[in-house]
């Protein structure tokens, strides 16, 4: 009994990364599911954090002041300050185990627990104080004369006759009048926009509109996500006009939707249509014009994560800067230049969760190396999922970020300890077949993790997912460097990056014809009415319970091997 009390004592001293992360996403949790904000709970929990934080480093300074006597000799203990010390060490001598405990996991769990509850009780707040759901609620006149002028903020989404986008309003002029420039108030809030019109083609992500039109309720929401605003503006086809401020903000983006807009011409100028489609997925991270067909055939065949851009992308992207600056020895200036272009494409692709994750976790990467310090992948992965879910809690809706944080975890916690397994088997291999052998444990590593996710946010799960990785992947990765070579050398050198960019018209019809021929093997694939939230969770309790089990089971194999 003692020895599993050590051992999960040491597990949670070991993973106390972990716990923090359980903290924060529990407290988002909460704040989302419970509506916890007035002036007296926020008053509270600024409290409680700010106490929590005085705890956490009083104890931790105590802790490293004990720990600190080990290298004391006799004759400085006798001073002051080492008496100083010897009282610190005395605290926690005794039941020292349980004083670390609580220091590296109870109190930061507590801590991040109340942030992220504090932070989505500050978006609610946010959006409780939204002017269009003011404006909704008056229901007066207001609601159906109103002149809003923005930008869209993200890619229109075109079907059954209407045209849908998230709008960035920069000002609304409340009685429709936008002849009186005088009659309008400023504001930064964004609105779901709902546009009538059979051809819409020539709207945009960046293109500065006005639009006038009426609000409305909507149960759905742009997003189908109950923590949305469920307000629309809805617009008739006619009532729709582009704009040029000429302001500072209308330039930036003006440059990123040229830039954008070049790259996705000649995609589709230099690529057939379906091929096109895929190279806007994979590259400037719009999934939006894949077809329903093609999207539906990479589900069922388990390979719709290779649309996520992810650390693959970014690794051939920092790849290709340290190729060219390798003359310059300044690491500093690579690492600046590395982390220049990271915001650059973050900036293009827009805000990507999958990108985000992969960004931070690069340039943690080349900070530890700049420094020459090591750096824990395990760690790494945490600390960036803490810091994207505190700059947005809303990712936790997002498909793409549960996708690129399942694959890196499978990666991370699954993929080691099987290949570490089959290692003594994997020397008697050829390389060919030792490289297809890693392909299906890397499959079928994150086809554990991202299993619940596949059936919470699909209905269904492949079950042929290990055998098209191995097809596909090989090819994908061909493909995925000549595109983004291409694409680079297509905004400096557009005839030489098209020609390259053609050279993978054979590898879009490979991963096609393999994706499309799997698809069809209907008898592999997993349906589920419905996968509450709740099923997902006692999966990955499960999951790590059994993890735990089985190292624990192969380290004690390993010693009774050792003794004989």
């Amino acid at each position: 009994m003692n020895n599993v009390k050590e051992r999960i004592s040491s597990f949670l001293e070991k993973e106390f990364y972990f716990f923090w992360v359980l903290g924060l996403t529990a407290g988002i949790y909460a704040g989302r599911e419970y509506k916890l904000f007035n002036i007296y709970l926020s008053t509270a929990r600024i409290i409680i954090i700010a106490i929590l934080l005085i705890i956490e480093v009083l104890a931790t300074r105590r802790i490293l002041l004990g720990e600190n006597l080990s290298g004391v000799s006799e004759e400085n203990k006798s001073q002051k300050n080492c008496k100083f010390l010897l009282q610190y060490k005395s605290l926690f001598q005794n039941g020292q185990s349980t004083a670390r405990l609580i220091i590296l996991v109870i109190v930061p769990f507590l801590i991040l627990f109340f942030i992220g509850n504090s932070i989505v009780s500050i978006h609610k707040y946010k959006e409780s104080k939204n002017i269009f759901l003011s404006l909704y609620k008056n229901n007066n006149s207001i609601e159906d004369s109103i002149t809003i002028e923005g930008r869209v903020s993200d890619h229109p989404v075109h079907r059954y006759g209407r045209t849908e986008f998230l709008f960035t309003v920069n000002k609304i002029f409340p009685l429709g009048d936008n002849e009186n420039h005088d009659d309008f108030f400023d504001t930064r809030e964004t609105v779901n926009v709902e546009l009538k019109a059979m051809c819409t083609d020539w709207i945009t992500r960046d293109d500065y509109l006005r639009l006038k039109g009426k609000l409305k309720k909507n149960n759905c929401g742009y997003l189908n996500t109950a923590e949305h605003s469920e307000i629309i503006f809805n617009v008739p086809g006619e009532s729709v006009e582009k704009i040029e401020p000429w302001n500072f903000s209308f330039r930036v983006f003006k440059f990123r939707s040229m830039l954008y807009g070049c790259l996705k011409n000649a995609f589709y100028s230099s690529l057939e249509s379906e091929d096109a489609c895929m190279a806007e997925a994979v590259i400037l991270g719009d999934r939006k014009n894949v077809p329903d067909y093609l999207t539906e055939a990479f589900k069922k065949c388990g390979a719709y994560h290779l649309f996520a851009i992810s650390g693959l992308h970014l690794s051939f992207f920092v790849s290709l800067i340290y190729l060219i600056l390798k003359k310059i020895k300044s690491s500093g200036f690579m690492l600046w230049a590395a982390v220049f272009f990271l915001a650059a494409y973050n900036f293009l692709v827009g805000e990507r969760a999958s990108m985000l994750r992969a960004s931070v976790m690069v340039i943690f990467i080349l900070l530890a190396r700049s420094w020459n310090r090591e750096y824990s992948y395990k760690i790494l992965l945490y600390l960036s999922y803490i810091i994207i879910v505190i700059y947005n809690p809303f990712f936790l809706d997002d498909l793409g970020f549960w996708m690129s944080y399942g694959s890196m975890a499978s990666l991370i916690f699954i993929y080691p300890p099987i290949l570490k397994l089959f290692k003594k088997r994997f020397i008697s291999l050829n390389p060919a077949l030792r490289y297809f052998t890693k392909i299906v444990l890397i499959t079928l590593s994150i086809q554990v993790v991202l299993f619940p996710i596949s059936a919470h946010f699909f209905k269904e799960v492949s079950l042929i997912s290990p055998m098209a990785n191995m097809f596909v992947i090989p090819a994908f990765y061909i493909l995925l460097a000549i595109l983004m070579i291409s694409s680079f050398l297509i905004i400096i050198w557009p005839p030489v990056g098209s020609i390259i960019l053609k050279s993978g018209s054979v590898f879009f019809d490979y991963i096609s014809k393999i994706v499309k021929t799997l698809s069809k093997f209907d008898f592999c694939i997993i349906n589920f009415d419905s996968f509450p939230i709740k099923n997902v969770i006692v999966y990955y309790i499960i999951l790590m319970i059994a993890l735990f089990a089985a190292g624990a089971i192969i380290k004690m194999i390993n010693i009774h091997n050792e003794n004989r």
